[in-house]
């Protein structure tokens, strides 16, 4: 078979291949490196797992004079997500909570713990989920 029958047997169809291959490339190359961020992130979602230490915020009635000591003050949140939005959620976004407005007791008593992330963080487990509430003064 001659070298121009390689070239001109099924030309359109050749050509037709050639053009959509460059179409497709294209458009994936773009989406990469200047595109949709959900182009981006599906491409490079090597989800990160991280280890936050966050404190535990107190949610308590308005003008509430009781103090209350929470052991430990400090829980460790095992959080799965992009690694950059691990990183804006340990700074500002993370929050470990425990509701105190209907807390009437003098003893000591376990409570279980809220947690609220950002849509692109997700919390996957908190040590300890319970913390030791004691009511210091009245």
């Amino acid at each position: 078979m001659p070298f121009q029958d390689l070239i001109l047997r099924n030309f359109w169809l050749k050509f037709f291949s050639v053009a959509l291959a460059i179409v497709i490339w294209l458009s994936i190359h773009y989406d990469i490196h200047e595109g949709s961020p959900s182009a981006q992130m599906s491409i490079n979602r090597l989800a990160a797992q991280e280890y936050i230490r966050v404190p535990v915020t107190l949610v308590t009635n308005t003008g509430e004079t009781r103090v209350f000591k929470v052991t430990p003050s400090d829980v460790v949140v095992i959080a799965v997500g992009e690694e950059s939005a691990l990183r804006r959620a340990a700074n500002e976004k993370l929050k470990v909570s425990l509701d105190l407005t209907d807390f009437h007791s003098k003893d000591p008593t376990p409570m279980e713990l809220q947690t609220s992330a950002p849509p692109d963080v997700t919390v996957m487990e908190v040590t300890p989920s319970t913390v030791t509430v004691t009511q210091v003064s009245p």
